[in-house]
């Protein structure tokens, strides 16, 4: 877990896991609304890139336009689609993949 503090106080974290030597996996990612477009999300991806090692994975909701502008800024790529991931099959996840450094 990775925890995102601006003057002491929390402005976001991010859960991740390394599931093997290869591979991790982010599980959630969330920045507290007065912190959003201000690097707080930035600095936590580049922070979980740093720590982890081979290839990063995470699932997106297809309608977080947001978050996706978020990852491809920083490097992401989308890989695939899980069709009705989210919301009892309403929504897709778009399942994207960085390196780690």
């Amino acid at each position: 877990m990775l925890l995102a503090l601006v003057g002491g106080e929390p402005a976001g974290f991010l859960a991740w896991r390394q599931v093997d030597e290869a591979e991790a996996e982010i599980l959630n990612l969330a920045v507290h609304p007065e912190w959003r477009r201000r690097g707080v999300g930035s600095a936590l991806l580049e922070a979980v890139r740093e720590a982890a090692s081979g290839d990063i994975f995470l699932e997106v909701a297809e309608n977080n336009v947001g978050g996706i502008a978020l990852y491809e800024s920083r490097g992401w790529r989308r890989v695939a689609l899980r069709r009705g991931y989210y919301e009892n099959g309403r929504i897709n996840a778009v399942v994207m993949k960085k390196s780690s450094c």
